[in-house]
This record gives C-alpha cells, structure tokens and sequence, in this order.
C-alpha cells in the first residue's frame, strides 16, 4: 500500500510575511518538519511550491517537487483544493498532507498515522487532533453542558480540535468526498508541543521558547 507525504510551502504568506522561511534557532522554518519528513515511512515524499529556495532544497535532498499552480497559491485556494489537484497527478493508495506550520510535529507521531490508515481498514481518513476539556459555547449556547446542571471539571466533555498539522485520507474516500478528511475519520491525540501551529507572532515567540527549552 503506496503511502505519499505532500507538504504544500507558500512563498509568501499574509499574517506573517515569509513566515515559511523564518530562521527558528538559525534553521529556516520549513527545514524543521522536512528534515523529520525525510526519515519518516513514506514511500514517495512531495513538495509543492513557488519558492526556488525550496526547489533547491528539494533537489539536494531527492525530493519531488510540484511547482505551484497560480490559482492554488491564492489565498482562496485551500488544502481541499490542493489535496484533490495533488490526487490528479500522484498515483498513490494514501495521500498524507502535512504543513510545516506545526514543527514540533514527532517523527514516531507521523509513522503512527501512517501505520494507523495502512493496517486499519474501518478508518478512511486521519488527522491530528487535540482534545480540550472546558465549557464551551457557540453563538450565545452551551455547546458541551447545561450551566444549569454543572458536572465536575473532570467530566466535561471535551471538544476536538484539529491541530492543522496533518492530514491523511485514502483515495477511495478523496475521490468520493473531495475533502481531505472522509466520513470515518481517525481522531490522533498530540500534545500541547505537537499541536502547536504558527499563525502570528505570538506562536513563534512560543515556539522559540520551546525549542530553547528542548520542548
């Protein structure tokens, strides 16, 4: 079973400028996760982008590289769109999206996943996730208790985030669904460090402190 990792690198970026190339530590942002990427259980790994840096990159290490499409590098275009163009052009049985805005992703998390999907056939698709126990609410209402019968701190009932960090689904499901997550997902658990995705300056001030701190 054929298992591609796909990691899709903007040049330029809107909240932070060049964020994907910030120097963390004094490594590019980008060389982080595709470092950890390289050893993992992939059977093909691609990188799909409009940077030259990038391409350079990619060529040294043997990775293939997707030159990005100009209507995919806007910012309308999202990774549903990317994921279903990337299913066009690679032959594959998983396709694996991963962004490198979550660095502190571990190497044994990604071989998980990928285990996970090869030798489960009830799941389609995977992503990391993150589970937050508090009282939430959404447009004025409680969306996971009743203010009016309050349980203990310990058995709330937790909300699932998707931690952005990564995503894999079968083609099968791709194909019918069109989006990266499909109708029986696997929920993966990471913790604070892993699930950490760099949207603003606030996160990379975090993420410098973890990284100085060795997580």
């Amino acid at each position: 079973m054929k298992a591609v990792a796909i990691i899709p690198i903007k040049k330029k970026s809107t909240r932070v400028p060049g964020k994907n190339f910030i120097k963390i530590n004094g490594i590019p942002l980008y060389k982080i996760l595709l470092d950890k990427i390289l050893k993992c259980n992939f059977d093909e790994i691609y990188v799909d982008s409009d940077s030259n840096e990038i391409y350079r990159y990619c060529k040294k290490n043997n990775i293939n590289f997707i030159k990005r499409l100009p209507k995919l590098a806007q910012n309308t275009a999202n990774g549903n769109d990317l994921i279903n163009y990337h299913s066009k052009i690679i032959n594959a049985d998983i396709y694996f999206q991963l962004f490198i805005t979550s660095p502190l992703l571990k190497i044994s998390s990604i071989n998980s996943c990928i285990n996970i999907l090869k030798r489960n056939k009830r799941y389609d698709s995977i992503l990391t996730s993150k589970s937050i126990y508090s009282w939430f609410w959404h447009k004025k209402k409680p969306i996971n208790y009743s203010p009016k019968k309050l349980p203990r701190s310990q058995d709330a009932v937790p909300v699932v985030v998707e931690t952005t960090g990564l995503y894999g689904i079968r083609k099968k499901a791709l194909k019918k669904y069109r989006c990266r997550i499909g109708n029986k997902p696997f929920f993966f658990e990471v913790d604070d460090n892993e699930s950490i995705d760099l949207d603003n300056v606030k996160d990379f001030e975090y993420l410098n402190f973890c990284i100085k701190r060795k997580f």
